[in-house]
């Protein structure tokens, strides 16, 4: 799979960019949830590979899972509270709600965030920063698309600044807490977050959100120069 992203990417990049378009002009609503969902494991594959070749089955499952649950956990809570988020909803299109709080998808949409940007940096704070400018392409192509909403929304397409500092606390506990792992971690996990990226800008790109667009292309080329980096 390493082998087959690194090999292809200006390929996949393309198909990114043209199933971006095909979203954003023909949206997907609340019954082809299972579509969102065929999305999301697709782009968290090659970190669950990567995972599991990198710490073993039985180490790496745990990584994923404990991730996993710590997403759903945080999200959970924004949604019941408003911390530490802001209050916001799931619309259904990423797939039925558990408990009425976050679709089951969010076990694995973040992950692939964290790890990746964890994979294309150096030192801990800089890990955090990718986190959150991540969330400045994802959120707002998200709420375009009607994934989700705030109950009061920001400025910054329709996403409130009190989200992203939320990033910077969640995102900050994961990168501490996972600081002791075995390094460098994967490139296939850098690899894939560059194409998470790619895509979620050809996003924003074509529904007109212009400076979440500009924020991505700066991401894109900024991680394009490790791309190419062994594993």
């Amino acid at each position: 799979m390493d082998q087959a992203i690194r090999g292809r990417r200006w390929l996949l990049a393309a198909l990114l960019v043209a199933a971006a378009a095909g979203l954003v002009r023909a949206p997907l609503e609340p019954r082809w949830w299972w579509a969102s969902a065929l999305a999301i494991l697709l782009f968290s594959a090659p970190v669950i590979v990567g995972a599991v070749r990198w710490l073993g089955v039985r180490r790496g499952v745990a990584l994923l899972l404990g991730l996993g649950l710590y997403a759903v956990v945080f999200e959970s809570v924004a949604v019941a509270t408003g911390v530490p988020y802001g209050r916001f909803s799931y619309s259904g299109v990423l797939g039925p709600p558990m408990l009425g709080l976050v679709p089951p998808t969010v076990l694995l949409a973040w992950t692939p965030l964290l790890l990746g940007s964890l994979a294309s940096t150096r030192r801990a704070w800089q890990a955090v920063v990718l986190v959150v400018v991540c969330d400045l392409v994802l959120d707002p192509a998200a709420v375009s698309l009607g994934f989700w909403a705030w109950d009061d929304p920001g400025r910054y397409y329709g996403v409130p600044l009190v989200n992203f500092l939320g990033w910077v606390v969640s995102g900050g506990i994961a990168v501490l807490a996972l600081r002791r792992l075995p390094r460098p971690l994967p490139a296939l996990f850098a690899r894939n977050l560059w194409l998470v990226l790619v895509f979620w800008t050809a996003v924003n790109a074509w529904s007109g959100q212009w400076l979440a667009a500009l924020v991505g292309v700066v991401a894109v080329a900024a991680l394009s120069r490790g791309y190419g980096r062994a594993p």
